[in-house]
């Protein structure tokens, strides 16, 4: 999977300390609001690569029936 949430943490890092230097409220509050982004971004590759690992570990060779065979053949 692509992106590292390492890196994103570390860039949310730069951009809060840019913000924190930012003479210019407007160019603070942006900087702020785009180290949010990249805090954002790596919870989310975490999170998705949390569910890539569940859905390795998922056997996809067995075959699966929502509903056994012996309950099939009762109904009929």
């Amino acid at each position: 999977m692509p992106g590292d949430p390492a890196q994103c943490r570390l860039n949310a890092a730069r951009y809060l300390e840019l913000s924190e230097r930012a003479e210019v409220p407007a160019r603070r509050e942006r900087l702020a609001a785009l180290a949010g982004m990249w805090t954002k971004l790596a919870a989310e590759l975490e999170s998705e690569q949390v569910l890539l690992n569940t859905l390795s570990e998922i056997n996809v060779d067995e075959t699966f029936d929502a509903v056994p065979e012996d309950d099939l053949n009762r109904a009929a």
